[in-house]
């Protein structure tokens, strides 16, 4: 099996394994009566060795010899297949979904007496940059789908939503919360997704690390999986299950890419005849042509 599928599909059905062991461990790791969590309870040591067993895993197969995608992040990521491209506009419905429910959020919080929201400004923040990182996966693909050039400034956003998300979820819940078993499966995920996010972003900008950037992100989508055995609030569910459309869905369209044959000379920034990997702001060669005879002309 390719690990275009493979890889994926271990990820999905570790967060399964993992979602279902949570929720064991949610139901049964607390004392009944003050809810405090019981000490070495057998549920919790289980959903700590699934969660380690699946990021170990997805880690091993995801190391190995790789395509050098220096400043290409076209031919990285772009999504060749019909499920990978219809996973990767799920993420996006569902980022935007999950925006605006965060923003609405913050506008629909109480005002205590001295004017300020009793909600973090930080889901306002969340909520506009979610629906801007929705867009920009959307014209991305567009644009890589069409064989044209991208603005690479599009490709940082969903990292930047990522850092608001787990500031925007420190603030109001994990921060207070004094149970480590409790927060730390949907911190992680939420921290590997924006980590991901980064890496993947790097690849318009530098050299593209596959390893590690395969592995942040079939581990994030896995552990977004297990997160939703919380029973999360409508914004973060939604959020969880963007993040891991969209991550799973990056993430194989980069193995498919990965185990392609490397395409000579090798693309760089300047590249004038590799569609999709031009720097931000740098024009199409026919319109970069017809810039040039236009001002030679007057």
């Amino acid at each position: 099996m390719r690990k275009s599928v493979l890889l994926p599909a271990l990820a999905v059905a570790g967060g399964i394994v993992g979602l279902l062991v949570r929720r064991v461990y949610l139901a049964n790791g607390f004392e009944v009566g003050t809810g405090l969590p019981i000490a070495g309870a057998p549920s919790l040591w289980a959903m700590a060795l699934v969660a380690v067993a699946v990021v170990v895993v997805l880690a091993v197969l995801s190391a190995g010899k790789h395509r050098n995608f220096d400043r290409c992040y076209a031919e990285a990521f772009l999504p060749r297949s019909p499920l990978c491209l219809t996973f990767q506009l799920a993420g996006v419905v569902l980022l935007a979904i999950g925006g605006f429910l965060a923003l609405a959020h913050w506008v629909q919080s109480p005002v205590t007496d001295l004017g300020q929201r009793t909600v973090s400004i930080a889901w306002a923040g969340l909520g506009i940059l979610a629906l801007l990182a929705a867009a920009g996966i959307y014209f991305v693909t567009l644009k890589m789908r069409r064989g044209q050039p991208i603005l690479t400034a599009w490709v940082t956003l969903p990292g930047f939503a990522g850092c608001l998300w787990i500031m925007s979820n420190y603030y109001e819940s994990w921060a207070a919360n004094p149970v480590l078993g409790q927060y730390l499966i949907p911190m992680l995920g939420a921290l590997l997704s924006m980590l991901a996010c980064f890496f993947m972003g790097g690849f318009a900008f530098e050299k593209g690390r596959v390893t590690v950037t395969l592995t942040l992100a079939l581990a994030g989508g896995a552990l977004n999986l297990m997160s939703l055995a919380d029973g999360l609030p409508l914004a973060d569910t939604a959020l969880y299950l963007g993040m891991t459309f969209y991550l799973l869905a990056s993430a194989s369209a980069l193995a498919d890419s990965d185990a392609r044959p490397e395409a000579a000379p090798t693309c760089s920034a300047h590249c004038e005849t590799c569609a999709g990997c031009a720097p931000m702001g740098t024009l199409p060669p026919k319109e970069e042509k017809k810039k040039k005879s236009g001002g030679a002309a007057s």
